[in-house]
C-alpha cells in the first residue's frame, strides 16, 4: 500500500471563458469540476499504475464530502479527518480565445491543535501497513510549517520510506527529518540554499550536498529542461523531447479536458 497525505486538497472548478476581463459579467461556456491538490494528484497517477493507494489528510463541508466520493469511485481508499469549515476551492478561468489563465485560489479550512492529533492517529494507523508515504504540497492554515518534519520522524520506527514534495518552510524543515527523496522544482530549490541556481553544475552542487546531509535522492524538476536525480554514487539527467505547445496553460487540468482543450484548439487552428 503506498499512502499520499493531502493536508489541504481542493476542489477545482476550471471555467472556460473567451475574451475574459475583470470588472464584466460572463457566461461560462463550459465548467469541470475535479477533485484536486498535490497529494490528490499522487494518489491519482499511483492507481492508474495499478497500484494500491490511500489517501489521507483533512476535508470539511460539502466540498470535502463530494472530493472523497469522486476519489473512492476510482478505487483510492481514504481515511479523512473531518474538521470545522469548508475544503477550498480553487477556480480556474482559462481564457480559450487568448490562451491565458486566472486563478482564484482560496486558503481552506483552519486546522486546529485537536484536528492534528487525530490525523497523527488516521497516519499512524496507515503506517502498519505503508510500502512508502508521499507527503507533497502546501500545508493549510494552522499547521505549524514543521508539521512534514513531524510526520517523517513518526516513519521511522516503520522504516517506511517518506518521498517529500514542497517548498519553502515545509521543505527546509522537512529536510531535517531527512526524508527518503525530495523533490522540489527549481525555484523551490534556490529559495531552500537562498541562491539563484543557473546551470547544471550550480545545482549539481546543491544536490550532492543534500545527498551528504543524509537524504538518499534529491531531484529537482526544472519544466521544459527535464530534470536532474542525484544520490551519493550516481547522477542522471532526465531530457525532455521538444514539441511545439498546443497548451500550456493545462496544470491543474484532469487529463480528459486536456484532451478537449487540445483537439478544440487544433480545430480553432485548422480554421484559420
Amino acid at each position: 500500500m503506498i499512502t499520499s497525505v493531502a493536508l489541504n486538497p481542493a476542489l477545482d472548478k476550471i471555467y472556460f471563458v473567451d475574451n475574459f476581463e475583470p470588472g464584466k459579467m460572463f457566461r461560462v461556456q463550459d465548467m469541470v469540476k475535479s477533485a484536486g491538490g498535490k497529494g490528490v494528484n499522487v494518489a491519482r497517477v499511483v492507481r492508474m499504475m495499478g497500484e494500491s493507494v490511500r489517501l489521507i489528510g483533512f476535508k470539511g463541508g460539502e466540498a470535502g464530502n463530494w472530493l472523497e466520493s469522486e476519489i473512492k469511485k476510482i478505487g483510492i481508499c481514504t481515511g479523512f479527518v473531518e474538521v470545522s469549515g469548508e475544503t477550498r476551492t480553487n477556480n480556474n478561468i482559462i481564457d480559450r480565445a487568448r490562451d491565458n489563465e486566472t486563478e482564484v485560489l482560496e486558503p481552506g479550512p483552519f486546522i486546529s491543535g485537536e484536528d492534528m492529533e487525530r490525523f497523527m492517529t488516521v497516519y499512524k494507523e496507515a503506517l502498519a501497513d505503508s510500502k512508502v508515504v508521499v507527503l507533497s504540497g502546501g500545508l493549510p492554515q494552522g499547521v505549524p510549517a514543521n508539521y512534514y518534519k513531524t510526520l517523517i520522524e513518526e516513519a521511522k520506527p516503520f522504516d517506511v520510506p517518506v518521498i517529500l514534495d514542497t517548498g519553502g518552510e515545509a521543505l527546509s524543515e522537512g529536510i531535517k527529518a531527512k526524508p527518503h527523496v525530495i523533490k522540489p522544482n527549481l525555484r523551490e530549490l534556490s529559495n531552500l540554499v537562498k541562491k539563484e541556481l543557473r546551470d547544471t553544475e550550480e545545482i549539481l552542487e546543491v544536490l550532492g550536498k543534500i545527498n551528504d546531509e543524509g537524504i538518499d535522492i534529491a531531484m529537482v524538476s526544472m519544466g521544459d529542461k527535464g530534470a536532474i536525480l542525484s544520490m551519493k554514487d550516481s547522477c542522471i539527467r532526465v531530457k525532455v523531447p521538444h514539441i511545439d505547445a498546443v497548451n500550456t496553460i493545462a496544470r491543474e487540468m484532469p487529463w480528459w479536458q486536456v484532451l478537449q482543450w487540445d483537439l478544440q484548439k487544433r480545430n480553432r487552428l485548422k480554421s484559420v
